[in-house]
């Protein structure tokens, strides 16, 4: 009758919690120590869109040309324009015609900086009929 008498404990199996911080510390740190971080600073690199079919502007005199070369120098209808400049020469053509659109024409070397600058400034001239001229290829 003894037996029967006898409980039987179940215990269950402790895990040690003890290192559980010294192996997350040894994982942050190797994790630290093994990333490779890059110390020089990435450009942005912009990639103007080719044309696949070309739709022509038939109305000239809506239309005014920016160019923007290889060198960074802008040009406005065939003549340079600081581009610090070019809200003066595009608005009061935009206030003269309101149906106006600039096409921009930018070499494909230009830095985003450069161009990012010209846009301002046709903001501020509140030209906002802006078209991006492409180049013909797939």
């Amino acid at each position: 009758m003894r037996k029967s008498i006898i409980r039987r404990f179940t215990r269950t199996p402790d895990i040690p919690t003890a290192s559980t911080a010294d192996v997350a510390f040894l994982l942050i740190l190797f994790f630290m120590v093994t990333t490779v971080f890059r110390a020089t600073t990435l450009n942005l690199k912009l990639v103007l869109p080719k044309a696949k079919s070309t739709e022509r502007i038939l109305i000239r005199r809506n239309i005014t040309h920016l160019f923007i070369d290889n060198n960074g120098r802008v040009f406005i209808d065939d003549s340079l324009v600081p581009k610090e400049r070019v809200s003066s020469r595009i608005a009061p053509k935009i206030a003269e015609n309101q149906e106006l659109v600039t096409i921009l024409n930018i070499h494909e070397d230009i830095d985003y900086g450069t161009v990012d600058v010209v846009l301002d400034q046709l903001k501020e001239a509140k030209a906002f009929k802006i078209t991006f001229a492409t180049e013909f290829g797939g």
